[in-house]
């Protein structure tokens, strides 16, 4: 499970190295009509200034986090027909800050500096039938479905593709082996030696009307003596053992932002059960931890609604009510958990901007919770889109905590008010064609999070995030 660092450079440098000679001897195969072919190869440099509020929300003043920090974001990548049943992909990146700042919107609740990272690298064959939606992917790729609360994360996998105009279904398994980046030499404990099967279905049984079931299945194979506390003091809550998840969603293209229909409907319900184990400090036992396995039941759902009131721009409103269940008592959990593979970011606004779900500065986790979103939205669909959101929370279960990748601190027990959010998300998007001065996207999102009474009367009165985005695209 080690990721070592120089190791991990020398691979990437090497790769790089590599894949930088593909492009002339791609061309010259193309003139011969010959294999390997470049079919894509392009370039994303952006550039980002983000401003955060104090994570501790003034609790803890002698802790106090509070960035205001510049990044630079590099992603090459490169696609290849082979063969005419083979097809890959190769995707880097190359990531530098001027200070410590969280990359959840892409990667998932990490303070980094700076890293090498591998994104994607796999090869596709389509050789096992004659239907051209058909095939079997193998490496590590990037597993998305539409909302992003259940998949959205890079992983080492093999799964099977079939991919029609009204069926579009894959199975396969996955294991998240490595963050392959230089900067994390290891897995969270959370994340470790576990082997995960996911499979969904995603079926258009009438015209922009989508009926999708998913499934994923983790299973920990590793010892428990292999659960030692983290060097920096810190340990997980909850480790997997063996939990599965089953989910259902109906919804008319509510993800499509070139949609046109008046009114569209978003209605998602999600269940886990199995077992997991609660870790808590203990330095008399041999790992440091002392390991208690509870037995999961969980429930989940997100209904959401929205309105066209203006087609040419577009302009919509729409509502959302989530809720996760929360409680339990010594060895068993209530409470739904998630895959440990979601953003829960996606475009639920109508619109092209990708928003996150339960509000751009507090980020939490879709367990032990409650949230009533309105938002409205304006955009022509391709090139600018404007999202005004608000957020309001509470705790399903005021015993229990709600995890979050953007704030810290515990709550005080006496309160189910989490409190609200407001945000501003922006976006132009330019020609897609790159080399032009107009392929550039310029995005910005902006969330104001005011902590509710569950956190107490010391708290502060808000806490902000700003993430200001600047891509081109060579």
């Amino acid at each position: 499970m080690i990721f070592d660092e120089t190791k991990a450079t020398t691979r990437v440098l090497v790769a790089l190295g590599c894949v930088t000679a593909m492009p002339a001897m791609a061309q010259e195969t193309i003139d011969n009509e010959s294999y390997p072919r470049l079919l894509k190869s392009s370039t994303s440099a952006k550039v980002s200034v983000i401003s955060e509020g104090d994570r501790q929300l003034g609790l803890t003043p002698d802790r106090s986090t509070k960035s205001d920090e510049l990044g630079l974001d590099i992603k090459p990548e490169w696609v290849w027909q082979l063969s005419p049943s083979w097809r890959s992909k190769l995707r880097l990146q190359a990531f530098a800050a001027t200070g410590q700042v969280d990359v959840s919107d892409e990667i998932g609740g990490t303070e980094t500096d700076g890293f090498f990272a591998l994104r994607e690298a796999w090869l596709d064959y389509n050789g096992l039938t004659g239907y051209p939606g058909e095939s079997i992917r193998f490496g590590r790729e990037r597993l998305k479905e539409g909302t992003g609360m259940w998949w959205d994360d890079d992983l080492t996998l093999v799964r099977w593709i079939f991919d029609t105009t009204l069926l579009d279904t894959t199975v396969g398994i996955a294991n998240k082996l490595t963050e392959a980046r230089t900067d994390l030499n290891e897995l969270p404990k959370d994340e470790q030696d576990i082997a995960r099967l996911f499979a969904s279905t995603q079926w258009q049984w009438h015209k922009d009307h989508y009926l999708t079931f998913l499934a994923t299945h983790a299973e920990r194979y590793g010892q428990g003596e292999d659960l030692a506390a983290d060097p920096d003091g810190g340990s997980p809550e909850r480790v997997p053992e063996s939990l599965t998840w089953l989910g259902v969603r109906a919804d008319q293209a509510y993800f499509d932002w070139h949609s046109t229909s008046p009114v569209q409907y978003l209605a998602s319900f999600g269940a886990v059960a199995g077992k997991d184990a609660r870790l808590s400090e203990n330095p008399g036992a041999a790992n440091g931890l002392t390991r208690e396995e509870r037995d999961v039941s969980g429930w989940a759902a997100d209904l959401g609604l929205r309105a066209q009131l203006v087609e040419s721009p577009r302009w919509v409103v729409g509502v959302h009510g989530a809720m996760a269940s929360g409680g339990g008592q010594r060895g068993e959990s209530d409470a739904f958990r998630q895959t440990q593979l979601e953003s829960n970011r996606s475009r639920f606004t109508g619109t092209r901007s990708q928003v996150a779900r339960f509000g751009e500065a507090f980020q939490p986790e879709w367990s032990n919770l409650k949230v009533a979103t309105v938002y409205t939205a304006l955009a022509d669909r391709d090139r600018w889109a404007a999202n005004l959101l608000y957020h309001k929370y509470w705790m399903s279960d005021p015993s229990g905590t709600v995890n979050s990748d953007l704030i810290e601190p515990g709550f005080s027990g006496v309160s189910d008010d989490l409190g609200e959010s407001v945000d501003v998300v922006l976006g132009y998007y330019g020609a897609q064609d790159a080399g032009t001065w107009t392929s550039f996207d310029a995005r910005l999102r902006g969330g104001v999070f005011f902590p509710g009474e569950a956190y107490g009367n010391d708290v502060d009165n808000a806490r902000h995030r700003i993430v200001l985005d600047l891509t081109k695209r060579f």
